[in-house]
C-alpha cells in the first residue's frame, strides 16, 4: 500500500506539472480546464479508495496478529540453556522448572510440546515450551525471577510485529521502562503513567507524544586537545 501510494503521488505530480506547462490559447483552454477538473475529481476518488483499503489492511493485520498471539498464550521461551547432542527437550525443561525455579510439582505431563526454536547454528537457540494449561504457564512466568544469576531467562513468544515494537520501545524509552505481559507490551512513560500497546503503530503514536530528549540523541563531542595518552599536549615555546 505504501509503494502504491508513493507511485500514485509521483505520477499525479508529474501530470499536474504537465497541465501547468500546456500553452493556454483560446482553442485549448476549455479542453484543458475540463481535463483539469476531471483530474482533480479522479485524484480525490483515488485517495479515498486508497485510504479505505489501507484501513482495511491494517484492521486485518491487527486481527491476524491477535489471533496468532492467542495461539501462543501457553508458550514461553527459555533462553541461555546450552544445547546438547540428542538432548531430551522435555526432560531438560522439567529439570530447569523443578531444580532452578523450585516448582517441584511440575512433571513431563504438564508440557504439551518442547523443542528448540530456529535453525541449528553457532548460537544457542531458545527452548520453546508449550504448557498443557495457561495457569501453569502463568505460574512459571511469575516465578521467572528465581532464575536471576543463572544465565537463564524466560521470555514470551511474541509475534514479529510485537517483537519489533518491543525492541523499538526499549530503545526509545529504556530497557527498564518496557516489559511484556500476556503478549502485550507495557511501557512506563516519562510522565509516570503506564500504557499497554500491541502494535508498532501504537508505539509510533507514543514516540510522537514523548520524543527522545535531544541530549540522548547527540553523542558527546570528542576532545581534540588531548593526545592518545589522555594528556594535553605541551605548548611550544615561542621562537
Amino acid at each position: 500500500m505504501e509503494e502504491l501510494s508513493a507511485t500514485f503521488t509521483s505520477r499525479m505530480n508529474t501530470y499536474e506539472e504537465e497541465l501547468k506547462n500546456v500553452t493556454s490559447n483560446e482553442a485549448t483552454h476549455k479542453t484543458i480546464a475540463s481535463l483539469s477538473r476531471d483530474f482533480t475529481e479522479f485524484k480525490c476518488l483515488i485517495w479515498k479508495t486508497m485510504s479505505a483499503l489501507k484501513m482495511q489492511v491494517e484492521l486485518l493485520t491487527v486481527g491476524l496478529d491477535r489471533h496468532e498471539m492467542s495461539s501462543r498464550r501457553r508458550v514461553l521461551l527459555l533462553h541461555g540453556l546450552p544445547e546438547q547432542k540428542d538432548e531430551d527437550h522435555v526432560s531438560r525443561a522439567v529439570a530447569v522448572l523443578t531444580e532452578e525455579m523450585k516448582l517441584p510439582s511440575v512433571s513431563a505431563g504438564d508440557i504439551a510440546s518442547c523443542h528448540r526454536l530456529g535453525v541449528d547454528g553457532s548460537r544457542t537457540r531458545p527452548l520453546l515450551i508449550r504448557f498443557q494449561s495457561h495457569s501453569l504457564r502463568s505460574e512459571v512466568w511469575r516465578s521467572k525471577t528465581a532464575l536471576k544469576g543463572t544465565g537463564l531467562v524466560f521470555s514470551e513468544f511474541l509475534t514479529k510485529p510485537r517483537h519489533d515494537a518491543f525492541v523499538a520501545a526499549r530503545k526509545h524509552f529504556g530497557v527498564k521502562e518496557c516489559w511484556t505481559s500476556e503478549g502485550k507490551i507495557l511501557i512506563l512513560l516519562p510522565d509516570k503513567s503506564r500504557r499497554k500497546i500491541e502494535s508498532p503503530a501504537e508505539l509510533q503514536q507514543l514516540i510522537a507524544q514523548f520524543p527522545m530528549p535531544a541530549a540522548a540523541t547527540n553523542k558527546p563531542a570528542l576532545s581534540i586537545n588531548k593526545t592518545p595518552t589522555g594528556k594535553r599536549p605541551r605548548k611550544q615555546a615561542k621562537q
